[in-house]
């Protein structure tokens, strides 16, 4: 088994990335001075993410294009080469050949027809077809709205290992969940994991970390933050499960067995309209929070 596989780098990418996440986040809410707004933060948050999958989307769309463009010339000379080569088979007098040279002329305009139909579809209609706006993102929006104001309560009141730690609280929520809503039955070996994961979490929080915890410039409250990080947990892992049957495709009212025929729309599009939803909310929660302070 090679190691070199890109689901393994992905897995390191991840986990560096959310070290140095918490880490910065750490700094980011202990160092002195004047702090920042966690309700801005989480604007600039959804509007870069919406940014890097509308780009996303554009590079996708752009190769979609490349890729029938170069796709359509190559079937288009391989079915012409096919439709000569039985001819000369079949062929006698040369009126065989005259029908079959029609018939081929016909079938490479329709082709066309619809290549150039495929070529001329605008990135607009392209966003049309992949975003199928569903409102029920705009409810998961709101869950992962309070989910990040609650991680900057919780960073600005606990250290960042004992953060990182009961932060893992989510992997217990998040099969809790997928019980409850998906219907999931869980193996024994998953169970006791689980177990041993809210024994670390508990042997964690019962010890006293403060003393070679990091210096913070900022009063802190080490409860708050504990009960923030585990509605975080509670929130992510809701989320997650709810996520997951959001992208299902819906199928069809009077037949339950048959799939809808549009194709369901992509993680980056769903990410989009989470975005646009989540940003619309994050705006309002910081006016009505912190709009002296934004003011000002």
């Amino acid at each position: 088994m090679s190691f070199f596989q890109p689901k393994y780098f992905v897995l390191v990418l991840l986990v560096v990335q959310n070290t140095c996440l918490v880490l910065l986040m750490r700094y980011s809410r202990t160092r002195p001075g004047t702090m920042f707004l966690a309700s801005t933060a989480v604007c600039c948050d959804e509007a870069m993410k919406l940014v890097t999958c509308l780009g996303i989307l554009a590079f996708t769309y752009l190769y979609k294009k490349r890729k029938e463009g170069t796709d359509g010339g190559g079937a288009y000379s391989q079915l012409s080469m096919g439709e000569n080569n039985g001819t000369d088979v079949v062929a006698g007098d040369g009126s065989d050949e005259e029908d079959v040279d029609q018939d081929i002329e016909e079938s490479n305009g329709v082709d066309n027809h619809v290549t150039e139909a495929n070529n001329h579809e605008s990135f607009r209609d392209y966003l049309r077809e992949q975003l199928q706006f569903d409102f029920r993102m705009a409810g998961l929006a709101g869950i992962y709205t309070v989910q990040k104001r609650l991680l900057y309560v919780a960073i600005s009141n606990l250290d960042a290992a004992v953060f990182q730690v009961t932060y893992q609280t989510k992997i217990l929520t998040t099969a809790l969940f997928s019980v409850i809503l998906l219907k999931r039955k869980l193996g024994k070996v998953k169970i006791i994991g689980l177990l041993i994961l809210t024994l670390g979490v508990a042997v964690v929080q019962l010890d006293k970390v403060e003393e070679n915890a990091s210096k913070s410039s900022q009063e802190q409250h080490r409860w708050l933050g504990v009960f923030a990080v585990l509605g975080a947990c509670c929130t992510s892992g809701f989320g997650g499960v709810y996520f997951e049957l959001v992208l299902k495709p819906r199928t069809n009212p009077e037949d339950e067995t048959s799939p809808t025929s549009r194709p369901p729309p992509s993680v980056w599009a769903k990410n989009v309209q989470l975005s646009v939803f989540a940003l619309i909310i994050a705006l309002i929660g910081a006016f009505l929070t912190d709009h002296s302070a934004i003011f000002s």
